[in-house]
């Protein structure tokens, strides 16, 4: 699967289950985020950046999802962004870019296991720096800074 298919695929993933959730439809206002994602200080070559609500702090919006490349994250060049609000991320990261959608993990092994943390964002496009530690801890709610 080459970039351009990954990052349709998610987009329509996204799409999928923001309206199965019952988000607003065209009507929610989305705002963008992007940043940079490192693993052990280097930055993560390839993967993917999954912005899930958090409805038990009371967020019901869409769905969000980004494509990482050389570590580079943004909603806006190829994903869907998110309304604000408290929001569980998931990182997967990958030391090369997967040919075929069969060969997912396969030949190439994930850099690390999926990644999550909890990001409060504010209700305007944002910047968010990502480190995925080599060594789990327990994550904290991290507040996303605003950018424009």
């Amino acid at each position: 699967m080459n970039r351009k298919q990954f990052a349709i695929l998610l987009t329509s993933l996204g799409c999928l289950l923001s309206q199965s959730c019952g988000a607003g439809g065209s009507s929610t206002k989305l705002f963008d985020v992007s940043g940079s994602v490192t693993h052990a200080g280097k930055p993560v070559p390839y993967g993917s950046i999954l912005f899930v609500a958090d409805t038990a702090e009371g967020n019901s919006g869409p769905q969000g999802v980004a494509t990482i490349e050389n570590g580079k994250f943004n909603t806006a060049e190829a994903g869907r962004g998110v309304v604000g609000g408290a929001y569980t991320v998931i990182i997967k990261g990958r030391s090369q870019q997967s040919t075929d959608e069969g060969d997912e993990g396969k030949t190439d092994p994930p850099l690390f296991m999926d990644f999550q943390t909890a990001v409060e964002f504010p209700l305007e496009n944002t910047v968010q720096e990502f480190e995925v530690p080599e060594k789990r801890e327990q994550s904290k709610v991290k507040r996303a800074q605003s950018y424009e």
